[in-house]
């Protein structure tokens, strides 16, 4: 329990007032912390961008697999349910268009039920003994399983820590303000500057990335490197899912434009489908 449940669980009216006190003063962080690292990626924004593109490289995978709700089935390539409010890990949805502008992510797995466990079964608590996969058929839902394949011109594995080498020694100088730190120290909230690639590695793979935009209006981790992966031009991001351990492709739609990157579904599709093909010539189509 944490000191906000505590204030509540004493029943006293007054409490309330503090604790929606706590709650802007922390949301007052998240947003000040956000502005601080912001500016200074902002100073060596172009090098953050190469030292991600020079560790891309071209991928190509076969019968990958893509679950969607029901209501999408003619049109399981496209990427605008990405941009609900927050977003997906590697994208920036709904959250403050005014001020984090928003762009969509296509999200493929490797299997079935990784696929089927990304779309139903994300939980950051276990739930009885129940695996993953487990736990997605279990939900009262209608789903839609596609099979796909394609080939992209440059990708990002951070699977591997090598791979994000040069971006953490970019930032790993950065400091934040000594008024700043007082401020977390207020509020309660601990001050985590990424120093290592696997840390880095770490938190753009971790459960709970929904925290700050669902709790403070504020991207993620995974969400602002998504966007610096998104803006070097690089196709997609390989990462290993939260809930199986396999591999997934958050692969970005508008970086096909220039490119002969192309994503396919498989099996024949129902007439009244909308373009069974995403490349240069249809990404507009699915973003």
């Amino acid at each position: 329990m944490n000191a906000d449940d505590e204030i509540l669980d004493s029943g006293k009216i007054a409490d309330i007032s503090r604790v929606k006190e706590l709650y802007r003063e922390k949301a007052q962080f998240h947003s000040e912390y956000y502005s601080e690292l912001e500016y200074l990626r902002s100073q060596i924004y172009d090098e953050l961008k190469s030292s991600l593109l020079e560790k891309a490289q071209p991928f190509e995978f076969l019968n990958w697999q893509r679950a969607v709700k029901y209501k999408y089935s003619l049109a399981p390539l496209s990427a605008k349910g990405s941009l609900v409010d927050p977003g997906g890990r590697f994208n920036i949805g709904a959250i403050d268009v005014a001020r984090f502008p928003m762009f969509a992510a296509l999200y493929l797995a490797s299997d079935k039920k990784t696929a089927l466990a990304e779309l139903l079964g994300r939980s950051d608590q276990p739930i009885s003994s129940l695996t993953p996969e487990e736990l997605a058929l279990t939900k009262a839902a209608s789903i839609t399983v596609v099979s796909l394949s394609g080939q992209l011109e440059s990708v990002l594995d951070i699977t591997d820590a090598k791979n994000l080498t040069p971006f953490t020694n970019l930032i790993k100088g950065f400091k934040i303000s000594s008024k700043l730190i007082l401020k977390s120290r207020k509020v309660g909230l601990p001050v985590a500057l990424i120093r290592d690639s696997t840390t880095l590695m770490k938190v753009l793979q971790a459960p709970a990335w929904r925290e700050w935009p669902m709790g403070y209006d504020v991207p993620a981790a995974p969400q602002i490197f998504g966007r610096i992966v998104q803006d070097a031009g690089i196709e997609g991001i390989l990462y290993r899912s939260i809930l199986t351990d396999s591999t997934c492709l958050a692969a970005f739609p508008q970086n096909f434009q220039n490119s002969s990157a192309c994503i396919e579904i498989d099996d024949p599709c129902p007439a009244e489908t909308l373009h069974r093909r995403l490349d240069s010539t249809t990404f507009e189509n699915f973003i």
